[in-house]
């Protein structure tokens, strides 16, 4: 026995490590098949999932070989991340109770979708869970996410979450970094984070909470960055706050907070960052934020209700890089408060406010500014020359300001600018060449400052110091409209290839259009109206055409209608008026140009007739082909004129982020430039042309419109019955025509018609009478209408009505009486033939459908006859 025992002691210790093996190799088992069983649950599998497979030689492969996956040393699975990697399908499969060890799961940008299932609090050893970017993963946050309560990172962001913020997520106290922003959740935010008191980072910006931040949040003094903007998160911030004495960070922008900034954030030197814009703060103390010179970088609160420039004292935050007050109410002078701001800023956005007052020459002591913007305030005088001196600044916006004076030369030192804006000032004198050493220029603008100059002047570098002889070789937005600017659009400016925005309107300039303006690449604005410039379009470009926008009116271009713009796919507005172009309206309009809002062709010379094509345009907004030479019939088909059918929503059209779509209309019997709200016009001017025959009814389907010219031609009929159907019509004009009949009755459901003239017509009867038809008084709206009676012309009578009326009723009276006479003549006639009819059936049976027809018309006759006589 004694060999036996000894063989059994060299075996016990393979049979212990055999023993210990088993509930691993288990385990692992376990794993595996739940990973497996996940993956054939996926509608589309990565082919990087490859690996997940088991090995032939083994039904109990472990999956700590697999991609993606990590294990401890006793082969239990501890990590699985998968990121940026299409899984296509949902979590509902897989076993989460599986993996007792798992510490770190990250599904990060997978496509995923259906809902976070609740065993996923079975995950009770996780220290990190991410799961991002999957934006079709929707439902609510598992109220079972509180047990796992080894969690140190916890973010599901960028998903589809919906529903409230559970309570039980106050049981992850070991969290230190909580990320739920991006999503769709909603109620308040649960008083039972302030049980987070190891949080360092809490991100819930842009979600749909309301309520208050609780005050709760003030025990979780560890934290250093609250992210809480893009929510609807009202009242005030929590003077808790003072608490978070670690705070380096506060983004609260776009909510509906109010009240006071910095009393309830106490001493606050820590703090480097504050994102307080588009929110309803009034009252600023800088002086707790700012104590012994404070950490404070950025302070951005623009769009708030700052009124108060006293409170806007950062002198003492020696740190402060960038302020950013835009879009406040804030009233003050601006030399007053340029004292109260440190000297090393380099972001100064100060616009729409109300400063007012001169900048200082000692505006140049903030010598490392690159960024100053204090558009559109009252500021007054002229530009400081020293402006110059600040050599590092990238962008100047004073416009829409009181300055005046010449632009001092000195501006031509600022090598480094890339946006210069001094539009809509009282600037005046020659445009300093200096400017064209700006050669980084990306943004010009000098729009009606009545300056004076050359074009060429401007553009054309020094040969001998420019290879490309254009002075701004990167310029993407070039405005110089509405000054005294003169000579010829200079070649040079084709090279031009980043341009995006061309505005040269309302000036001096002459000559030809040039050719290669239609080869700049990304060209997507074009004004030149309002100039002197003349000659015809080329036929074709090779080049394709991405304009969005093309104003040419008020020149002297000639030619028929340019074929060119054939290739102009995305036209939104094209307006070529007040020119002399001629010929006829092409038909490939609607084809060609399919995305045209605003058409405006008034004032050539065009003739034939308006192509039915044109009401193709399912966009269209704006009809203008007035005081052409047209002729024939108004098209009758409206259907497709969507745009005009419905009410559009006031608004602007904006190229680059800055300049506004405007179009000049001639409404309400004044000219007028839409700009800011060009989105609501809606309307059709056919005045001034040879237009004939009746007003088409299809016309009143057109509900959105706002105006409708359709004076001076020779148009017939009636006013179309259901006109009132054109709620919204402010302006109608259908003056100088020879329209007859009564007024429609359901002229007075016109609620917003505020300008009329129905004058020099052949109207007759009484003018209806309605709520807003009252407040036109002025009687020459009907006049040289002999026919018309009633306010705010005289009154009608009996026998004026029964004047007006008389034409109509002797007409009646006229056919009546033929009818009659034709009826005693065939029964004279009758008796003598009767005896031939009595004998001849088929003649007889005719005899008497002819009668019966002749009763019939007779009495709808006498009906109508009544009828008159009723109404009279």
């Amino acid at each position: 026995m004694k060999p036996l025992h000894f063989y059994s002691l060299l075996l016990l210790p393979c049979i212990s490590l055999l023993c210990a093996a088993v509930p691993v190799i288990a385990g692992g088992w376990r794993e595996a098949r739940a990973l497996l069983k996940w993956k054939a649950s996926l509608a589309g599998v990565d082919e990087t999932l490859s690996s997940w497979n088991l090995s032939a030689n083994s039904t109990r492969s472990s999956p700590c070989n697999w991609a993606f996956i990590a294990c401890n040393t006793a082969g239990e699975v501890t990590k699985l991340s998968i990121n940026y990697v299409s899984v296509n399908g949902t979590l509902a499969e897989l076993d989460f109770s599986a993996f007792p060890r798992l510490e770190t799961l990250l599904l990060e940008q997978n496509d995923l979708y259906g809902t976070i299932p609740e065993g996923i609090g079975n995950l009770t050893s996780l220290t990190l869970l991410r799961i991002m970017n999957n934006k079709r993963l929707t439902g609510s946050i598992p109220r079972s996410i509180g047990q796992l309560k080894q969690l140190v990172v916890l973010d599901l962001g960028i998903l589809g979450l919906d529903g409230a913020i559970p309570a039980e997520i106050g049981n992850l106290t070991r969290l230190e970094d909580l990320s739920l922003g991006g999503n769709s959740l909603t109620g308040s935010i649960p008083p039972e984070i302030g049980r987070l008191e190891k949080v360092t980072s809490l991100y819930l910006s842009g979600n749909n909470l309301t309520g208050s931040i609780p005050r709760e949040i003030g025990n979780i003094t560890e934290l250093q960055i609250i992210s809480l903007a893009d929510n609807h998160l009202e009242g005030e911030l929590p003077l808790t706050l003072s608490r978070l004495v670690k705070l380096t960070a506060l983004f609260v922008s776009n909510n509906q907070l109010e009240g006071h900034i910095a009393t309830q954030l106490g001493n606050k030197s820590s703090l480097n960052d504050i994102e307080i814009f588009r929110n309803k703060f009034s009252r600023l103390f800088t002086q707790s934020i700012c104590t012994r010179g404070g950490a404070l970088q950025n302070f951005a609160a623009n769009s708030n209700e700052f009124e108060i420039l006293h409170d806007l004292n950062f002198q003492n935050c020696t740190s402060l890089a960038s302020l950013d007050f835009t879009a406040n109410n804030i009233l003050g002078d601006i030399t007053e408060w340029l004292g109260t701001l440190p000297k090393q800023l380099t972001e100064i956005y100060f616009t729409q406010n109300q400063l007012y007052g001169a900048l200082p020459q000692e505006l140049s002591e903030f010598n490392q500014l690159t960024v100053l913007e204090l558009d559109e305030n009252e500021i007054s005088g002229v530009i400081p020359s020293t402006l110059g001196n600040i050599t590092g600044l990238t962008t100047l916006n004073l416009r829409h300001n009181l300055r005046t004076g010449a632009i001092p030369t000195g501006l031509g030192e600022l090598f480094e600018i890339y946006s210069l804006d001094l539009s809509y000032n009282y600037l005046s004198g020659p445009m300093p060449l200096t400017l064209r050493n700006l050669s980084k220029l990306a943004l010009l603008d000098l729009s009606n400052c009545s300056l004076t100059g050359h074009a060429y002047g401007l553009l054309v570098a020094d040969r001998f110091n420019s290879s490309s002889n254009l002075s701004f070789p990167d310029i993407e937005i070039l405005a110089i409209a509405s000054n005294y600017i003169s000579g010829t659009i200079p070649i040079e400016l084709c090279k031009a290839s980043n341009l995006d925005f061309l505005d040269l309107s309302n000036n001096a300039l002459y000559g030809d259009l040039l050719d290669c303006l239609w080869d700049l690449p990304i060209l997507r604005f074009m004004d030149l109206s309002r100039n002197s410039f003349s000659g015809s379009f080329p036929i074709s470009s090779t080049s394709i055409i991405i304009l969005q926008s093309l104003h040419l009116a008020s020149n002297q271009f000639n030619g028929t209608f340019p074929l060119l713009l054939r290739n102009c796919s995305r036209l939104i507005t094209l307006d070529i008026g007040v020119n002399n172009f001629s010929g006829e309206i092409p038909s490939w309009i609607a084809e060609s140009l399919p995305k045209l809002r605003f058409l405006r062709l008034s004032s050539n010379m065009f003739d034939g007739i308006i192509p039915q094509q044109i009401f193709k345009l399912r966009q269209l907004q704006l009809l203008d082909l007035s005081h052409n030479k047209l002729k024939g019939p108004v098209p009758v088909d409206f259907t497709n004129l969507v745009g005009m059918t419905q009410e559009q929503q006031e608004g602007e059209i904006i190229y680059d982020g800055l300049h506004l779509e405007r179009i000049q209309l001639v409404w309400k019997n004044g000219n007028y430039i839409y700009s800011k709200t060009i989105a609501f016009v809606i309307g059709i001017d056919l005045s001034c042309n040879s237009l004939s025959q009746w007003i088409p009814e299809g016309l009143t389907t057109l509900h959105g419109l706002r105006y409708l010219n359709l004076s001076k031609n020779n148009l017939t009929g009636g006013i179309p019955e259901d006109i009132g159907n054109l709620a919204m019509l402010e302006s109608l004009d259908l003056s100088w025509n020879q329209i007859s009949g009564q007024i429609p009755p359901s002229f007075a459901d016109l609620k917003f018609i505020s300008s009329l003239n129905l004058s020099n017509n052949g109207l007759s009867g009484r003018i209806p009478t309605g709520s807003q038809l009252q407040t036109l008084t002025d009687p020459s709206i009907y006049g040289n209408n002999p026919g018309l009676c009633g306010l705010p012309l005289k009154e009608c009578t009996n026998a004026t009505a029964s004047t007006h009326n008389q034409r109509s009723q002797d007409g009646a009276r006229e056919t009546l009486w033929l009818y009659c006479s034709v009826v005693a003549g065939f029964i004279f006639g009758s008796w003598l033939s009767w005896g031939i009819l009595f004998c001849n059936k088929m003649w007889r049976y005719a005899l008497y459908q002819y009668v019966d027809n002749m009763q019939e018309k007779i009495a709808k006759k006498k009906a109508a006859y009544r009828r008159s006589r009723a109404r009279t």
